[in-house]
């Protein structure tokens, strides 16, 4: 158990099960050192308003940031190696998702079903720190495009926001950019294209192991919804260097920041390509274990592995007590330990955690899309909030992804906890032409459901008018 003297960060917060956050928590452990260069074990997940709360030590975060921006950014030249490394992973990782999907699993017996579960984990894990990794060089690399903007066009906040949007605009484009631009043509497509679509689409909203699919129904009503259209831009991106007279070495910064906003959108191709594909292999354990999809995703590696081995089951009970929260962490000999009720706030006393609310009328973040806004705000901590979000409202979440965009649209403006200049909930509003704060790290616990507020992107200031 870490040192309760640990100033602990928080890094992200999402929808995941104790099988999803322990591949996250191992992703920068000691196990992935062939690519993390200062790994650590000083992390947890911690259950936070209906997600698990990635914690790291700060000083180790901190540490693997300052040498992943020495080796990436600092040595530009380097970052085409990551680049092909990062692609070769994960296609191999999807690969042998869809090869083992390919296989009748009930024809095989445990022992056979295991190899096949080892397989697919060691594929997770081999591309699962390159998600850590591209999230770092994404950041660094953005926040050092927009230092060259601004020494060069002297605080001209609305020149730097269009050069900005133009050099991060991707030449290639993710699943998540590809489906807003099918979605425009979506009425004048014929049924045939449309169900071509579904099938090349459907895996999109599976964050996690029990996170379904879309069906057809689903995906046609989502793809309805959205209806972004796209500011014609009449400078191209070679104008813009021109106008700005870049050095070779600026010029070689706004190409990686452009091709890292295009890995960024495509780790989640990845990531939930193999999860869907993955899906299969679970299910079939799941079956022989006689319990549902979603709660395998509960399961530990260790205890799949136990059944597999032996017949022996984790009991439901523990299962529905992890699914009401659980905390994840490394024990003195790398161990993952899973611990659930009572035990939580005696863990997290021990850990040195607090839970103190702060109570303020301002809240500070990163202005990623200029403008002003008032209205009403919608919290949304989880996918099954996005129903509440109505039109003209404000909307305040952790973060975003593709299963957000129809919210969004709504939105007069969008405040999130985490993200950078490159996030999804940046570039959707860059797109969108809404104001957008993002990486405020507290809007979803001092904001709540009704509250009036005012958006200042041009500040990166919220202020609450009424709560």
């Amino acid at each position: 158990m870490p040192n309760q003297k640990i100033n602990w960060k928080k890094i992200i917060s999402r929808e995941y099960g104790v099988q999803y956050s322990t591949m996250s928590l191992n992703s920068l452990s000691y196990k992935c050192k062939f690519i993390v260069p200062n790994p650590f074990s000083e992390q947890i997940y911690i259950p936070e308003d209906g997600n698990e709360s990635c914690y790291m030590d700060e000083k180790k975060w901190n540490s693997l940031v300052d040498k992943v921006n020495k080796i990436y950014i600092e040595n530009i030249n380097n970052y085409e190696k990551f680049d092909k490394l990062f692609i070769q992973t994960g296609n191999e990782y999807v690969k042998v998702a869809q090869e083992i999907s390919c296989k009748k699993l009930k024809n095989l017996n445990n022992k056979e079903l295991r190899s096949l579960y080892l397989e697919f984990q060691d594929k997770g894990l081999r591309y699962s720190p390159f998600i850590w990794m591209q999230f770092i060089i994404n950041n660094s690399i953005a926040n050092k495009t927009k230092e060259i903007l601004i020494s060069k066009l002297c605080k001209d906040s609305k020149k730097i926001d269009k050069y900005y949007k133009i050099i991060l605009t991707p030449k290639e484009k993710a699943s998540s950019v590809k489906i807003i631009e099918l979605a425009v043509l979506w009425k004048k497509m014929t049924d045939e294209k449309k169900n071509l679509a579904y099938n090349k689409f459907s895996w999109i909203p599976c964050i996690d192991i029990h996170n379904n699919p879309w069906n057809k129904e689903e995906f046609f009503n989502y793809m309805k919804e959205i209806s972004i259209v796209k500011v014609k831009n009449n400078l191209s991106y070679e104008s813009v260097l021109k106008q700005l007279d870049v050095s070779k070495k600026e010029r070689q910064i706004f190409d990686v920041a452009k091709r890292s906003v295009y890995l960024k959108d495509l780790k989640d191709d990845f990531r939930r390509q193999g999860v869907f594909y993955g899906q299969i292999l679970f299910k079939e354990i799941a079956r022989r274990m006689n319990i549902s999809l979603k709660d395998i995703s509960y399961l530990l590696e260790a205890e799949i592995l136990l059944f597999l081995d032996k017949g022996k089951c984790v009991s439901k009970e523990v299962i529905k007590e992890r699914k009401s929260g659980f905390i994840l962490f490394f024990d003195s000999n790398n161990k993952i330990i899973c611990k659930t009720g009572k035990e939580i706030k005696t863990i997290l006393r021990k850990f040195g955690f607090k839970n103190d609310k702060e109570v303020l009328s301002e809240i500070k973040g990163v202005s990623a899309s200029l403008g002003r806004a008032k209205g009403i705000v919608t919290i949304i901590k989880k996918v099954v909030d996005l129903k509440n979000m109505k039109k003209g409202n404000i909307l305040v979440s952790i973060s975003t992804h593709p299963d957000y965009i129809a919210a969004m649209q709504k939105a007069s403006a969008i405040i999130t906890e985490e993200g950078g200049l490159t996030s999804h909930a940046a570039i959707v509003a860059r797109e969108l032409n809404i104001p957008c704060i993002v990486g405020t790290k507290i809007a979803t616990k001092i904001l709540k459901d009704g509250n009036v507020v005012e958006v200042d992107a041009n500040k990166g200031v919220v202020t609450i008018l009424k709560k």
